[in-house]
């Protein structure tokens, strides 16, 4: 009974020792690590993929920045190319070119007598010093200095007229030609350029227009200043012709109460 006992024993232990072996199971698992593993090469072969596109990349960032730095070294730098070309075509003296004197210049210059024989390219007589009976007279000059002025800035205005008129039609066949080289301008840095010379060529054309209308002014200010005189000089002449009038009248009543009539003669009617 012992030995049958044993027996059970040892053949239970032995029984539970051995391996179990599902075929549909195991081909599955086979499977199922055969598509993992293809996940995982197909995972690794797009990250090969994207680090070619970013080596791809860098490799143009180089060669573009490459290309900046030779055409920085060719050009210029864009960044200060702008003034150097405006300078440089443009001139700095043409820059500040002003058209014109100014006003306090201008009447310095006002000369009397060349306004007294100007016929304004003969469209008026001259004024001589000879009065109605052929008679010469002496003529003060200081009332006419304003008339003067007023001509100075008028011819003022003429010559910044024409200079204008010049220096406008050659900003504007730059300005035009300027245009057309923007329009096939290759690299940055040639655009850059050519728009810092087309806002220096904008803001000479601002100037010019800019002058003339301040010559302009000028000859309107003129001409106000000279009504201002006339009408201080009127209302001047009537408050001395009522102070003018009142002396009189009190030195008259004076002289009057002063007078005593006393008859040298009286006849009886």
């Amino acid at each position: 009974m012992k030995t049958i006992l044993l027996f059970l024993l040892v053949s239970g232990s032995a029984f539970a020792q051995w391996i179990v072996n599902d075929p549909v199971n195991t081909a599955v698992n086979t499977v199922i690590q055969g598509n993992q593993v293809a996940q995982h090469a197909e995972i690794l072969r797009q990250w090969a993929l994207q680090i070619d596109r970013l080596n791809e990349q860098i490799r143009q960032l180089r060669d573009q920045l490459a290309e900046v730095r030779h055409m920085r070294e060719v050009l210029g730098d864009p960044s200060t190319a702008g003034a150097e070309i405006v300078l440089r075509e443009l001139g700095a003296d043409e820059l500040g070119r002003a058209y014109g004197e100014t006003a306090t210049a201008l009447r310095r210059l006002v000369d009397t007598a060349e306004s007294l024989r100007n016929t304004m390219d003969d469209t008026v007589a001259p004024l001589d010093d000879r009065t109605a009976l052929g008679r010469p007279f002496a003529r003060q000059s200081v009332p006419y200095r304003r008339y003067a002025a007023v001509e100075q800035m008028a011819a003022n205005l003429e010559h910044v007229q024409a200079l204008g008129a010049a220096r406008r039609a050659a900003l504007q066949r730059d300005l035009a030609e300027t245009m057309e080289l923007l329009r096939t301008a290759g690299t940055q840095a040639e655009v850059d350029k050519l728009q810092a010379k087309i806002s220096a060529l904008n803001g000479q054309l601002a100037a010019v227009d800019g002058q003339q209308r301040q010559a302009a002014a000028q000859l309107q200010a003129q001409q106000i200043l000279n009504d201002n005189q006339a009408a201080k000089e009127r209302q001047d002449l009537l408050e001395k012709q009522v102070a003018e009038e009142r002396e009189t009248l009190a030195a008259f009543g004076a002289w009057q109460a002063g007078m005593k009539l006393m008859p040298t003669s009286y006849t009886q009617p």
